[in-house]
């Protein structure tokens, strides 16, 4: 194997170093060289985004054009459709200009971004002050009124079951009956259908809402048996629009990943539908719990405490599409007992989009603690674990920080750290446990496969390929750490010129027309035991030196939607390289 460790060193350092990265503002000489126009149609997230501004209630907003003299301050974010606009003062928030235009005179600053959809964007160059990104389409965009909210037409099929979200911000009492998929298809459940009546009321700022459905799971065929049966019942009260209190209550009767932080849900689903490839492990949760959650601008932090009863469920043979002679891969065991859960989490976001972010932070954070008995151990690998039945009390983390760094007009820098794992207490229960492999995190690495005979660092198996996958492969880190980073930059194929006809069609090839972005990235981590002995084990206070880990480089075309990739390992000799595709951004 050749030895990487400068390699990853370097990674280490950048990924650790990311708080010192700037942010993106342009300097007004830097944004004077840039052709701020964008051919092409508006891309649906920033239609979206421009939409929800005007929407907010605490938006200025404005028709037929906008004039803030020089010398005025406007605190806050502007919203305006049509007309020309003429900004000489300063603006402290975001300007949105939807199908109309935006003059910024010397004299103008706008702290926030400024974004133009169906119009122009005109400055002096060299004297002007964007503090965000600036932004601007020319092709308009097709939207309808409802009172004094806009609603995006959106031609998208699916959202059709999404309408609810549009009356969400209309007072009185609404009663509704759901059908939608409970989560992605997977081999255990086929497809989980969740349906069933739901009430939501609205008075101001105080909203109630109580759902009661029922789960019924395909399976390997439609039939009415208990393990195709499940159940989900919700109450919530909420007092607040964009900050928010809620008190709430759940009972539920669930299948759940044993871990969803690597690859998106409709990713696993349509590996599984089409190809026979599940890339997640499940568990049965049956219990209920009570939650409080505050929410703000800048993110939430919720604390939950609850009962459940934890059963294994066994794959079956559901159907795919491609080849049903492939046989699935087995459904690990998992530990079977009564557990209590205290759980608390929080998430900041400062990123300009969730959709497509191009600046901010991202920091997800969990904590979970759990008691109780266990009535029955799923069996591991050799030596990875003593836990027997009988009583447990284990403290679990999670953290997930992602940066968003904006290079220039087009250019991006993203930095993410993963890390996950045991606290304090007994052995993690093996449905909590973790494992560093596969597309959603190493993915010049084969999902779950040992590379030599034992010591597995990517997933903590301690025994030969074979007798690892009787098992189903199951995740048995107790600790994990992964470092990703990746470069972006734009590009545009248009082979007969330029085509504006379809409106705020983006992102999907047209007429020869292809919008998108280069990529090329690099990944580094490990997983381990805790202990002082054998090649996976780790003292509870130290990282395993980073010439131990994994690492792989990879590049590849991102069209937003999907995207096409090559990752080579290069921290192990004699791999070749992976090909992929993602139906969502890397991260």
């Amino acid at each position: 194997m050749r030895n990487l460790k400068p390699v990853v060193d370097a990674l280490l350092t950048a990924l650790l170093a990311l708080v010192a990265i700037p942010g993106s503002h342009i300097s007004a000489q830097e944004r004077a060289k840039e052709d701020i126009r964008r051919d092409g149609g508006v891309p649906r997230e920033v239609a979206r985004e421009a939409v929800a501004l005007w929407n907010a209630r605490d938006t200025r907003r404005s028709r037929g054009g906008f004039m803030l003299a020089a010398g005025d301050t406007l605190r806050g974010d502007v919203a305006i459709i049509g007309g020309t606009s003429r900004i000489a003062g300063v603006v402290t928030g975001q300007i949105v200009a939807i199908n109309g235009n935006v003059i910024l005179v010397p004299s103008g600053k706008v702290l926030g971004d400024l974004t133009v959809v169906g119009g122009a964007l005109e400055h002096e160059p060299g004297r002007v002050y964007v503090g965000g990104e600036a932004r601007a389409w020319g092709a308009r965009i097709r939207y309808r009124q409802e009172a004094d909210t806009l609603v995006l037409e959106d031609r998208d099929f699916l959202a059709l079951f999404n309408r609810w979200r549009d009356d969400d911000d209309m007072d009185g009492t609404q009663t509704t009956f759901l059908v939608t998929s409970a989560h992605t298809y997977n081999r255990v459940e086929g497809l989980p259908i969740e349906l069933g009546p739901g009430v939501r009321s609205r008075i101001g700022d105080t909203r109630i809402s109580a759902e009661l459905h029922g789960i019924f799971r395909t399976g390997n065929r439609l039939s009415w048996e208990r393990a195709n049966l499940g159940h989900n019942a919700t109450f919530e009260l909420r007092q607040g629009d964009r900050e928010a209190i809620a008190l709430g209550g759940r009972v539920y009767d669930k299948v759940d990943p044993v871990e969803d932080w690597g690859l998106h849900a409709g990713e696993v689903g349509l590996a599984s539908f089409l190809f026979t490839r599940d890339y997640r492990d499940y568990w049965q949760r049956h219990g209920g719990n009570g939650y409080l959650s505050l929410k703000g601008d800048g993110g939430d932090i919720s604390v939950s405490y609850g009962r459940e009863r934890w059963l294994s469920r066994a794959e079956r043979d559901v159907p795919s599409l491609i080849d049903r002679s492939i046989p699935w891969r087995i459904n690990p065991r998992t530990d079977e007992g009564l557990i209590n859960l205290l759980t608390l989490s929080g998430t900041y976001d400062s990123r300009n989009s969730k959709i497509d972010p191009r600046r901010g932070w991202l920091l997800h954070l969990e904590f979970e603690r759990g008691d109780g008995v266990l009535q029955s151990v799923a069996p591991t690998t050799p030596e990875v674990r003593a836990q027997g039945v009988g009583d447990i009390q284990y403290s679990r983390g999670f953290a997930d920080l992602r940066r968003y760094n904006r290079l220039g007009p087009a250019g991006q820098l993203n930095l993410r750290v993963v890390a996950g794992g045991w606290l304090n207490g007994d052995p993690l229960p093996l449905q909590r446990r973790f494992s560093v492999s596969g597309v959603g995190a190493l993915p010049g690495f084969d999902f779950r496969r040992v590379i030599g005979e034992k010591a597995d660092v990517g997933t903590c198996a301690t025994s030969s390929d074979a007798d690892y996958a009787a098992l189903g492969r199951p995740a048995q880190c107790e600790r994990m750490l992964l470092l990703q980073a990746e470069w972006k930059g734009e590009f545009r194929f248009k082979l007969f010129g330029r085509d504006e006809r379809f409106g705020d069609r983006h992102n999907v090839i047209n007429r020869l027309t292809a919008d998108g972005s280069w990529v090329v990235f690099a990944n580094s981590g490990r997983g381990w035991l805790l202990g002082d002995r054998g090649d996976l084990r780790v003292g509870t206070g130290r990282v395993p030196d980073t010439g131990t880990w994994r690492t792989d480089l990879g590049g590849g075309l991102d069209f937003g939607g999907f995207g096409f990739y090559v990752a080579q390992a290069v921290s192990q000799s004699g791999l070749s390289p992976n090909f992929f595709v993602r139906l969502s951004r890397r991260f």
